[in-house]
């Protein structure tokens, strides 16, 4: 793993954020009709909030989980990245309700492991989980040792089972990709390895199984067009159990097509900007961000202010000699 793999993760996160954001919550024949595809950024023409390569609360939590990585010991992490999510608030970008209600809990004095509720088992856990899968493969901790520290941090605003078992499943992709270059990525071993560890996290969280049940109903329609994909999930809106599944599937479907699995998987719609920030976040894993289209990477917002934070991030986990 080097420097470059990790500013993928982290980047690639941003860019699919910014290419879903205009049709967040948009149908995919509605975004056929009004934008005939998304094939590159452009303003979300229906809000008028944000402009071509901007992005959404996917971007702005991922790095504020990186940025707590960079700076913390494990230990310290759920109470370091309140703090950041709290600081957040005058910079908010479409957040969604559940994430809203515990940072409002977290400012008015609410510990950060009773902030999250487990109301809700939206995909947001998963969205902010890249991050800690870098970490994790590069501590190179076996899973009852990285589960603790990745399930609290994740707790503070996502406490329902199905969003952490999500959250895990992500932090354990993002892990797989980032010890699995793109030549030796495989993927029926990649998705037996998901379906093995969301089962493990499940067991350990509760008696919710819904998250491994999608993975199992979608390991015979990898290689299927990606709207029987959105069929088998029941959409790919914001439950744990819809977005995440479909996300982490259009990537073992085409894990070589960094262009066109992001795009293909955020024209079907549904919660669009953070399942492009979690293919992206993958997609970026496999390939670095050296391989990114050079549009992509001039037109996206803050860029090289992105950048900064996450060569600060990688030299924090990476030693010296696997950075270059």
């Amino acid at each position: 793993m080097t420097t470059d793999t990790c500013l993928g993760t982290l980047l690639g996160t941003a860019v699919g954020d910014a290419l879903g954001m205009p049709v967040e919550g948009l149908s995919h024949q509605n975004i056929r009709t009004y934008y005939k595809g998304i094939k590159e950024y452009r303003d979300d023409d229906g809000r008028g909030d944000l402009s071509a390569g901007q992005w959404t609360d996917d971007t702005q939590f991922t790095f504020a989980v990186a940025r707590v990585v960079a700076t913390a010991a494990p230990d310290q992490w759920p109470a370091e990245v309140a703090a950041e999510y709290t600081a957040l608030q005058d910079e908010a970008r479409r957040w969604g309700p559940t994430t809203t209600a515990a940072i409002e809990r977290l400012a008015n004095g609410t510990p950060p492991l009773k902030a999250g509720r487990a109301e809700r088992p939206t995909d947001g856990a998963a969205m902010r989980a890249a991050p800690l899968g870098l970490w994790w493969a590069a501590s190179d901790l076996n899973r009852d040792a990285a589960f603790p520290p990745i399930r609290d941090i994740l707790s503070v605003t996502h406490a329902h089972p199905a969003a952490l078992a999500a959250g895990w499943g992500q932090a354990a992709a993002t892990r797989y990709c980032a010890t699995h270059p793109l030549d030796t990525f495989d993927r029926t071993d990649f998705w037996e390895h998901l379906v093995d560890t969301t089962t493990w996290a499940e067991e350990k969280l509760g008696d919710d199984a819904r998250v491994s049940d999608r993975l199992k109903q979608l390991s015979d329609q990898l290689r299927e067009f990606p709207l029987d994909l959105r069929d088998v999930c029941n959409g790919a809106n914001v439950a744990a159990d819809e977005a995440w599944p479909f996300a982490v599937a259009m990537v073992a479907r085409a894990p070589q097509l960094l262009e066109n699995t992001p795009l293909s998987g955020i024209n079907v719609g549904g919660d669009a900007d953070t399942t492009g920030a979690m293919m992206g976040a993958l997609l970026g894993t496999l390939h670095g961000w050296d391989a990114f289209p050079d549009e992509w990477k001039t037109g996206l917002e803050a860029a090289d202010h992105l950048r900064q934070h996450g060569e600060s991030f990688a030299r924090r986990i990476l030693p010296a000699e696997s950075a270059a």
